[in-house]
């Protein structure tokens, strides 16, 4: 009879090492994740809709939700077509923050 594992169990017979790079890629997978697609979705979009917003084609849409990186300009675009702003904080040791806000173009 074959003998199954769990992945915790396999997890645990790896080196500390290799389980904090599984880790850390694991939280960077997540992060990717969490990008336009997940935006989208939270605010009950469909890729058509937020299309028409922007005024491109929906296979437009998803080649952008599949991109690691994103331009600024295109991050601010579809926010503001999803009727938000962006706000960046600038974080320099030793320094007060600043507040970068988004402007409509």
């Amino acid at each position: 009879m074959t003998k199954y594992t769990t992945l915790s169990e396999e997890l645990s017979n790896l080196s500390g090492e290799r389980q904090e790079l599984i880790k850390a890629r694991a939280s960077q997978i997540r992060l990717e994740e969490l990008t336009l697609r997940h935006l989208r979705e939270k605010l009950g979009l469909s890729q058509s809709e937020l299309a028409e917003r922007l005024e491109v084609q929906q296979p437009a849409v998803s080649k952008m939700e599949r991109r690691q990186n994103l331009e600024l300009n295109t991050l601010r675009s579809v926010v503001n077509a999803l009727g938000g702003t962006i706000e960046i904080i600038v974080r320099v040791p030793n320094k007060e923050p600043i507040l970068l806000s988004d402007y409509q173009e």
